[in-house]
């Protein structure tokens, strides 16, 4: 999110002595001379409006960053101070800069009275709800989640190993056989392929971005003020920009699936099934799924892999040792030496 500065105003200070309010750049209290605190919170003037400053000496300041305290004597110096303007210290050596980037309350806001917390009020002829029956069903609420938890770990995460035979197999392959025509499809026009036809585009958004951008809509909140420990306020915004871009539809060669060559057994001896292709077909990418059972403990069991050798070891008949879930499910399947 991208912060927008729109200038800068003045803010105040109210003296802890006197209560006299003094503008945000006077060290010490117009009123009885007190030195203005390191802790002293800075106000906005009028909430209602932005009285934007024109002083470029103060803006300069603003600009410059959070004054610093002396750590000798606590006068607050302007941040491009080397010195202490009252004492003379050196302000390198333990100077406190103020904080700053905090947001900056309205006078009004300060002044005006805290908002007691308004009391529940009891249903009419209902006693008062009793705290231990809220923690009570708290504990019932956890307890129920803890027991669901244990329980899906049982089912379906915990395995346990079980010997088992082999009592058949079965494999299926297959290839894609793809045909290079004219497809229709839709895309940003940055990712539409060189020489497709494009029928329509429309300006639809894509993202959002922290930094301004070609084509964007600035969608920002609304101005407040933050304290650059100055005195001096700064007016901002957040921001994003909205990007737009032509989404479209077009019309491309490409090459599509047009029909699948599939084979398959139940034996060990799996192979890939013939692809007679014409001028305009290529074969696509193959696959091939290998599916062996079990009787063990008495039940029976199944499991599925992509793993050729694995699937060539199981004979009908060969022991292995698989790790299976309270739900039956094969999480793995090791012959047995």
């Amino acid at each position: 999110m991208a912060r927008k500065s729109l200038g800068f105003v003045p803010l105040v200070w109210e003296c802890p002595s006197c209560k006299t309010v003094n503008p945000g750049p006077i060290k010490t209290c117009t009123s009885c001379g007190a030195p203005q605190p390191e802790d002293v919170e800075f106000l906005q003037v009028d909430e209602e409006k932005f009285d934007f400053i024109k002083d470029e000496a103060l803006i300069r300041m603003a600009k410059a960053g959070p004054d610093i305290h002396c750590p000798y004597c606590g006068t607050r110096n302007p941040a491009a101070h080397e010195h202490c303007s009252n004492c003379g210290g050196d302000l390198s050596l333990g100077g406190k800069a103020r904080q700053a980037g905090q947001r900056v309350r309205s006078v009004q806001e300060a002044q005006a009275p805290p908002i007691p917390p308004t009391p529940p009020r009891a249903p009419a002829n209902r006693p008062d709800p009793q705290p231990k029956s809220r923690t009570l069903l708290f504990i019932l609420l956890a307890a129920v989640v803890t027991a669901c938890l244990v329980a899906a770990y049982f089912l379906f995460w915990k395995a346990d190993t079980v010997s088992a035979t082999v009592t058949g197999v079965a494999w299926e392959r297959s290839i894609p056989i793809e045909v290079y025509t004219e497809t229709t499809a839709s895309d940003w026009w940055d990712n539409i392929p060189t020489g497709a036809e494009i029928y329509s585009c429309t300006e639809t958004y894509r993202y959002a971005s922290s930094d301004p951008q070609p084509n964007a809509t600035e969608v920002c909140s609304d101005p407040y003020v933050e304290d650059t420990g100055t005195g001096v306020g700064e007016v901002v915004q957040d921001c994003v920009y909205e990007v737009y871009d032509n989404y479209c539809e077009y019309a491309a060669l490409d090459w599509v699936v047009w029909d699948v060559a599939a084979a398959s057994g139940e034996d060990l001896n799996p192979f890939w099934p013939e692809t007679p292709l014409s001028a305009d077909q290529r074969a696509g990418t193959p696959s091939a799924d290998y599916t062996i059972t079990f009787s063990g403990d008495g039940g029976a069991y199944t499991y599925s892999t992509t793993d050729l050798d694995l699937f060539l070891m199981a004979e009908i008949g060969s022991q292995w040792t698989l790790e299976v879930t309270r739900s039956d499910h094969v999480n793995s399947a090791i012959p047995s030496y």
